[in-house]
């Protein structure tokens, strides 16, 4: 089969797959992917100007709301996520709306970038466990590389004056203070926890030092954990939005 007749072929193809039906004066287009809930996209087009406006109609987010709470899950490290993937479609939200702006002739690549885009973010809500929890710390890794610069940082630094101290793991070391300043991110229960059966092991056999938390979600760790937590930390910070606070707290305790 000679490259054109595969071309045409495919295009052919391609063009039984796509649906595209008026409803109301407005045009409606179906795409050949397939979402997790195994629906395909569909993208409500209107003429603007000599290009064309591309819309979900705000059904992607709306559709994500059955299973999950949007203010949590459009925030902190899923935010980012968000962000990124409409940023790599070229795609904008517009109050909840997902839009696409194509000229008259890149009405084509304007579809596919919106329906690439919608079949990303419906994993979204995958994201907030495996996925998230590693961008977490390495998010707050960049946030203490801004804070107090590379030189200073010592990640997963293991204290060698610690009994069994491989098995008490810091995860930042921050350099340059009158007591070692030991910081921790909390991400979920599990997290917590470990935190706080780490930071009482330390404060039995390690000399002096300063400790700072930092919390990424307080609906992913309960009262009891929070409790236990502040009894053994000597400053937390709940959130890596507040980047404010935790620079506060450690350039303080630099300049002691």
């Amino acid at each position: 089969m000679s490259r054109t007749n595969l071309q045409q072929q495919l295009c052919a193809m391609l063009c039984r797959e796509v649906q595209v039906v008026e409803r109301l004066g407005q045009l409606m287009v179906s795409l050949p992917f397939e979402g997790r809930d195994g629906d395909h996209p569909v993208i409500h087009l209107s003429q603007e100007g000599e290009g064309w406006r591309l819309s979900d109609l705000a059904k992607t987010l709306m559709r994500l709301s059955y299973e999950n709470d949007l203010t949590k899950l459009l925030s902190g490290a899923r935010g980012k996520l968000y962000e990124q993937v409409l940023r790599e479609c070229g795609v904008s939200d517009q109050d909840g709306e997902l839009v696409v702006k194509a000229g008259a002739d890149e009405l084509v690549q304007g579809l596919f970038r919106l329906g690439r885009c919608i079949c990303r973010l419906e994993d979204l809500g995958l994201w907030s466990r495996g996925r998230v929890e590693s961008t977490f710390y390495d998010d707050l890794d960049s946030v203490l590389r801004d804070v107090v610069g590379g030189d200073r940082l010592i990640r997963d630094y293991v204290d060698p004056d610690v009994p069994a101290s491989e098995n008490y793991p810091i995860d930042f070391y921050v350099q340059g203070a009158r007591a070692p300043l030991y910081l921790f991110g909390v991400k979920g229960a599990d997290k917590a926890r470990l935190t706080a059966i780490t930071l009482q092991h330390l404060k039995t056999y390690a000399g002096s030092f300063d400790s700072l938390v930092v919390v990424n979600d307080l609906g992913d760790v309960s009262k009891a954990d929070i409790e236990r937590l502040a009894k053994v930390a000597n400053d937390m910070v709940f959130g890596l939005d507040d980047k404010r606070a935790i620079r506060d707290k450690i350039d303080h305790r630099l300049r002691a």
